[in-house]
């Protein structure tokens, strides 16, 4: 076997144009580096760091092993215990299941027709003319008991009804009368439309399939 010890190649053509090597016949590990160019070899094994290196994994081995039988004494009975009570819930956990569908199952017609009903109530709304003319009345039959007692108490003073002075009083009345009627029908509008718009809100966000849904996840629960 050939040990190089010096090689000139030619960069262009690749070809070797001098070398210098001795010939070697044994062991490649025991085949050590020359020095100066001469033939003795040194020996380049660390001994000391291969005991070392011995003497760790030896340890380490000791700690797989004390750690393996932590686990083997501890961990594995627990392992294997929650494996046989799982399989012994299984049964009784796809049962509850299946009943939970059953019934969401059974329910969902209910739903269904309750989410159309909230829908076509929400889509519809409210009557606001309707809303204005309850309003209107409900503040006049207020305003009729309140004429009526005012009219009983100027009698009561002596107040001519064909005076200025009640006449002065009963047009201040009815301008009173008046706003609050106004007053009471705008409310009243604006009351209705806000309820409106609030109901188209609510029924532009519903999915009756999402509350479906969470009624079959509140049976699972």
């Amino acid at each position: 076997m050939k040990i190089y010890t010096r090689v000139e190649i030619n960069m262009e053509t690749m070809a070797v144009t001098h070398e210098e090597f001795i010939e070697y016949d044994g062991w490649v590990s025991q085949c050590g580096g020359g020095s100066g160019g001469g033939s003795s070899t040194t020996n380049t094994v660390d001994y000391a760091y291969n005991s070392r290196m011995a003497a760790l994994s030896e340890e380490q081995q000791t700690w797989a092993r004390d750690y393996y039988n932590m686990w083997s004494t501890y961990t594995k009975p627990y392992e294997i215990a929650q494996a046989q009570a799982n399989l012994e819930t299984l049964p009784m956990e796809t049962n509850l299941y299946k009943q939970a569908l059953t019934s969401a199952t059974q329910l969902l017609p209910q739903q269904t027709a309750a989410a159309q009903k909230f829908l076509t109530a929400s889509t519809t709304g409210v009557d606001v003319n309707e809303r204005m003319a309850l309003a209107t009345a409900d503040a006049a039959n207020a305003w009729k008991d309140t004429t009526a007692a005012s009219n009983r108490a100027q009698a009561r003073l002596g107040v001519n009804p064909n005076s200025g002075r009640y006449q002065g009083i009963a047009a201040a009345q009815q301008t009173t009368q008046a706003a609050q009627l106004a007053g009471a029908r705008t409310q009243a509008r604006v009351g209705a439309e806000q309820e409106n718009y609030d109901r188209l809100k609510s029924a532009a966000s519903y999915n009756a399939t999402g509350g479906v849904l969470q009624g079959i996840n509140l049976l699972k629960s």
